[in-house]
């Protein structure tokens, strides 16, 4: 039996001006998967981004990679509505990328992780901030999940 496998493209927005090159090498990839899914990150109204952090910024529109769905993140992870929608797709596996998602793609993954969806990260596909925060973030997905 084939495995089908599904790329989640996490919070590739113009809002948060991911590089070029890294949205071209998402692109190219993305032709290599049997669904693609993109997460839109929008703050809410009342959301803690807004009231404690005091960014009301939402990423803007979605770049277009090839994605068959879009899905609304509120948050850093996903939420119910987001698993549920990734589950109809009865995709064996989902590989995650992404542009300044060091936070996000640890959410995403511990959200896939508590829901029992497999999944990998391509950390070359992961633009996330550099130096400690990027080190930390690795050191975690490592730990938590062997990757």
């Amino acid at each position: 039996m084939s495995q089908r496998n599904g790329l989640v493209v996490i919070d590739l927005q113009f809002g948060f001006s991911p590089d070029t090159d890294l949205v071209e090498s998402i692109r190219d990839v993305a032709r290599d998967y049997a669904v693609v899914v993109a997460t839109r990150f929008c703050s809410l109204p009342d959301s803690l981004f807004r009231l404690r952090l005091g960014d009301g910024h939402d990423g803007g529109a979605i770049i277009d990679v090839g994605h068959s769905l879009i899905v609304d993140k509120p948050g850093y992870g996903l939420d119910q509505t987001a698993i549920t929608a990734l589950r109809e797709f009865d995709v064996d596996e989902w590989g995650l990328v992404g542009s300044r998602t060091g936070a996000c793609i640890m959410a995403c993954a511990f959200s896939l992780w508590d829901a029992g969806i497999p999944f990998h990260v391509l950390h070359e596909l992961c633009a996330a901030e550099n130096g400690s925060l990027r080190d930390a973030t690795e050191m975690i997905l490592q730990r938590q999940f062997g990757q």
